[in-house]
């Protein structure tokens, strides 16, 4: 298992992420770590990549499973104005198999 974190960056006007495109697997985790005190929300098209549409500023920046794998499209959203958005993507596929011994 990895520990993924994506950084964001809410600024007055813009909001940056980094990685733009994460890949993991389904046995990782990820975060949302905030470079600044502006805080943000994350809302997924679907509830099925962690199993809610929308992450809190709180919940995102605790550690979260997937729940399925698949490539999901999620849309960081700045509390301070909710028109300010972004669109960055999640794929999530198998973990790697062991070899047999």
């Amino acid at each position: 298992m990895a520990a993924h974190d994506i950084a964001v960056t809410v600024n007055a006007d813009s909001i940056h992420v980094e990685p733009d495109t994460l890949v993991m697997t389904s046995n990782d985790e990820v975060r949302w770590a905030t470079s600044n005190a502006r805080e943000f929300s994350i809302e997924f098209e679907s509830p099925a990549a962690f199993g809610q549409n929308t992450l809190t500023h709180a919940v995102a920046r605790t550690h979260q499973r997937p729940r399925a794998k698949g490539r999901f499209k999620y849309t960081v959203i700045s509390s301070e104005n909710p028109s300010l958005r972004l669109d960055p993507v999640i794929i999530v596929g198998d973990p790697p198999t062991k070899p047999n011994p």
